[in-house]
């Protein structure tokens, strides 16, 4: 079994004239956590999407645990891969979202469970039990009966956070999971994130979070317009950037 999670080989995708990714190049290992950072609009989100198929890439390889993402490669020529087919590799990825996409109308219990027993088949009474372990894994164990609305943003997202790991996924992927937090909740989010980096968890965030990624990241990649001008070690590049545009960016952000 390959150490490589997520592969990208000169990835390029356009909406339109727009190109906003230009070759990305990228290797992601199991048990990393990787950290996208750059300004708004540089192609981070995009490129996380791609990785899921929320979005169809123009040119390139994406590969996620050695399996090419949403098309087939038959007789020297790319097919897309049927729907089912895509929902199914799509369960094994969990995603978090900036807005917290959560059922209004169903607890914080029910919208953990639903994607275990919908798309997994998992018992109901098992799916509960599993529901409550993860409630209780991200600090909500009392708020199981809870309505979204009458949650804290912060105590949303790791709702959605408790939803994404229902689903036993092999990769997690966070798009500015803190953004839309008031900053007295970015923490308690922060900290399930960090359980997770700990836990082993692969991990790739979007992210404008520095200190998260000083501390928790094992790599870093500056992203802006569709390029990556500079990727290492984030406890060297935040520190000691490389590139002008860079240091231009973290002025402005630290």
């Amino acid at each position: 079994m390959s150490d490589v999670m997520v592969q990208s080989i000169n990835l390029a995708k356009s909406f339109g004239s727009n190109e906003v990714l230009r070759n990305i190049n990228m290797e992601v290992h199991r048990g990393e956590v990787t950290c996208l950072i750059g300004p708004s609009g540089s192609g981070k989100s995009t490129f996380l999407r791609c990785i899921n198929h929320l979005e169809k890439y123009d040119r390139g390889e994406l590969l996620v645990d050695g399996v090419r993402v949403g098309f087939d490669l038959r007789n020297g020529k790319l097919y897309e891969r049927t729907t089912s087919e895509i929902a199914k590799d799509r369960s094994d990825i969990g995603m978090v979202f900036q807005r917290f996409n959560l059922f209004p109308h169903l607890t914080a219990l029910a919208n953990v469970t639903i994607g275990p027993i919908k798309v997994r088949g998992m018992s109901p009474s098992d799916a509960k039990q599993r529901a409550r372990d993860l409630l209780e894994r991200v600090g909500l164990g009392a708020k199981a009966d809870a309505y979204p609305s009458q949650l804290s943003g912060g105590q949303q997202q790791r709702v959605a956070i408790a939803r994404a790991l229902a689903m036993d996924p092999k990769l997690m992927l966070f798009d500015e999971p803190t953004s839309a937090l008031d900053p007295e909740l970015v923490g308690e989010v922060l900290d399930v994130m960090k359980d997770l980096a700990r836990s082993g968890m692969t991990m790739i965030v979007v992210t404008h979070e520095m200190g998260f990624a000083r501390e928790v990241a094992t790599s870093a990649y500056f992203m802006d317009q569709g390029i990556i001008y500079e990727s290492g070690d984030p406890k060297e590049i935040l520190v000691r950037p490389q590139s002008e545009r860079l240091q231009s960016f973290l002025s402005k952000v630290l």
